[in-house]
């Protein structure tokens, strides 16, 4: 059997994405860091203290394949709330991306790579919108420091236990996946 090209490194990079073969059922990953003061104190352009990212695939009841929304979860240096972003993804097809994803409504591009077994690269060349979790204020009418900064470019995120991704969960059915996983 030939494979369609792009497909084994679709598949490939599932298995690396999700840390198991996913075949045709639904699959999460969750992947989180939260950076030191050591680490934010030598990146003085660094404006992200901490992010979690929460990839929901499912393969598409209508044939076109695996779906991907991508959640983001970010806090900023001096703000203390959380704030988010979704955006829908595809498959990578350059050998670089596993995931390319549009932050909804034309609010910027986010790349994810595989670095190794257990933790990925997040691209955010041109920043991305993100609303406040409590009030889903739009970007512009966010305070100041809640906005990515020069050197908030690439993140290595390290894969974390499903649970810890619950706040970007969008209904009660993956929530409840979320909480039997563990």
């Amino acid at each position: 059997m030939v494979l369609p090209v792009g497909f084994a490194a679709a598949a490939d990079a599932n298995l690396q994405l999700f840390g198991r073969d996913v075949g045709k059922e639904k699959a999460y990953a969750c992947y989180a860091r939260k950076y030191t003061k050591a680490h934010l104190a030598s990146h003085p352009d660094q404006n992200v203290r901490d992010m979690m990212v929460f990839v929901d695939s499912h393969e598409d009841e209508e044939g076109a394949g695996r779906q991907y929304v991508l959640g983001m979860s970010v806090n900023f240096r001096q703000l203390k709330q959380p704030y988010s972003t979704y955006g829908g993804c595809s498959a990578g097809t350059d050998g670089k991306q596993a995931l390319n994803c549009g932050i909804d409504c034309d609010g910027g591009t986010i790349g994810v790579r595989i670095k190794d077994r257990n933790s990925i690269l997040l691209d955010i060349p041109n920043g991305a919108r993100v609303s406040d979790d409590d009030n889903e204020e739009e970007l512009s009418e966010l305070p100041d420091g809640a906005k990515f900064g020069s050197d908030d470019k690439i993140f290595r995120l390290d894969r974390t236990d499903l649970s810890a991704c619950l706040p970007l969960a969008t209904d009660e059915e993956t929530r409840a996946a979320l909480r039997a996983a563990h």
